[in-house]
C-alpha cells in the first residue's frame, strides 16, 4: 500500500506530531509527500534519544540509509503535523545533518491528502527541507536535533515519537533503537507504547536506559509513547497522602524501582520518614518536604518526638530497601 514518506521522529506532548527524515516531490512551487514505492533506499537504522529536561525535552536521532540502487538525489524533509487530541508541544531550536555535516534546510508547507490515514482529518503541516544525495549502493548518515514543549495531561506529561511514516522506505525499518534520559527532578516514566520484536529496557546510567528494536513494520500513525508521572505517585485530585503512599503501604519489590534515578529514591526513602514528622537536616530535604508537605493532608509538621519505633513494618522494609537501591547506583 503507497504511503507517505517520512522516517518518523517524533516525540510529542502537546498539539504537533514531529516526525522523522523523509522525502517529497515538487510542483507548482509546493512540495507533496512523495509515494513512491520503488524507491532503492532503506532505512536501516535509526537511533531516538530523548532527553527530559525539567522545562522542554530534548530530541536527536540519528539515521542510517542505505541505498540499494542508483544515486539518486532527494528533497528530504522533517515533516509535523497538527494532531489535536492531546495537546503536543511545539518544536523549536531545530537543526539537521547529512553525513556529518551542519545543513541549511526550509521551512515549506505540504500539500498532502491523508486519505490513506487514520489522523481524523489533521492535515499535515510544513516540512523542514533540504536535499540529500543517496549514492549509489552506499549508507548515507542523516540526523536531526530539536527541542519540544512539555505537554499534560490529568495525570503528568505524555511524550510521542511518530516511527510509523518509516514504513514508507523501502523494506521494514532494520533496527530502532530507543534511549531515554530522564532528567526530570521529581517524575519518572510509567506507561509505554512500543513498537513489536522488541528487548526489555536496560539501564545504561543510573538516569538512562535503553531498548531495541528489530524489523520494525509499523502502520503509517504508529506512535511511541511514553507516560512520565510524579515519583510519589501525587496526581490528585485528592490530597497526598490521604489516599495512600504506596511505600507506606505495601511491601515494594525491587523491579517497581527500576525507573526511578538515585536522587529519586533518596526522595522516596525520605517521603516516609516524612509523613511521621521527621525534622530533616539536609537542607534540601527540609525545603523539599515544607514546600510539599503544606499541600498534605494532614500537612507535613515536624515532630519533636518522632521515634524509628512510629514506622510500620512495611515502612522499615521499603526504607531498607530504598537505600540499598540507593546505594547500589
Amino acid at each position: 500500500m503507497k504511503k507517505c514518506l517520512l522516517l518518523v521522529l517524533a516525540l510529542l506532548l502537546g498539539g504537533v506530531i514531529f516526525a522523522n527524515d523523509t522525502y517529497f516531490f515538487t510542483s507548482g512551487g509546493n512540495i507533496f509527500c512523495a509515494e513512491d514505492e520503488d524507491i532503492s533506499v532503506q532505512m536501516e537504522s535509526e537511533v531516538i534519544a530523548l532527553t527530559l529536561q525539567p522545562d522542554y525535552y530534548e530530541v536527536t536521532v540519528d539515521f542510517n540509509f542505505l541505498n540499494t540502487g542508483k544515486t539518486v538525489e532527494l528533497l528530504v524533509g522533517f515533516p509535523f503535523f497538527e494532531a489535536g487530541i492531546g495537546g503536543h508541544g511545539k518544536i523549536y531550536d531545530f537543526k539537521c545533518w547529512t553525513n556529518g555535516e551542519l545543513t541549511d534546510f526550509s521551512d515549506q508547507p505540504i500539500i498532502m491528502e491523508f486519505s490513506n490515514t487514520n489522523f481524523n482529518g489533521e492535515e499535515l503541516q510544513n516540512a523542514y527541507t533540504r536535499k540529500v544525495v543517496f549514492p549509489a549502493k552506499k549508507v548515507t548518515k542523516t540526523k536531526v536535533y530539536y527541542k519540544s514543549e512539555y505537554g499534560q495531561d490529568t495525570e503528568g506529561v505524555i511524550v510521542k515519537y511518530l516511527y510509523g511514516t518509516g514504513s514508507s522506505w523501502k523494506d521494514d525499518i532494520g533496527e530502532i533503537t530507543l534511549i531515554i534520559e530522564n532528567n526530570l527532578p521529581y517524575s519518572r516514566p510509567v506507561g509505554f507504547e512500543l513498537p513489536e520484536n522488541g528487548t526489555s529496557f536496560v539501564r545504561l546510567e543510573d538516569n538512562k536506559w535503553q531498548a531495541k528494536f528489530y524489523n520494525v513494520a509499523p502502520e503509517y500513525t504508529d506512535c511511541i509513547t511514553i507516560n512520565a508521572r510524579n515519583i510519589l505517585d501525587d496526581t490528585g485530585p485528592r490530597a497526598f497522602p490521604s489516599y495512600g503512599y504506596t511505600f507506606s503501604k505495601k511491601k515494594a519489590q525491587p523491579e517497581w524501582l527500576f525507573w526511578y534515578t538515585k536522587p529519586q529514591l533518596r526522595i522516596l526513602r525520605n517521603t516516609i520518614y516524612a509523613l511521621h514528622g521527621y525534622s530533616f537536616k539536609s537542607q534540601d530535604l527540609k525545603e523539599l518536604f515544607t514546600s510539599w508537605g503544606k499541600y498534605w493532608h494532614p500537612a507535613y509538621k515536624e515532630n519533636p518526638d518522632f521515634s524509628e519505633n512510629e514506622l510500620s513494618e512495611i515502612e522499615k522494609y521499603n526504607a531498607k530497601l530504598l537505600l540499598e537501591e540507593e546505594n547500589r547506583r
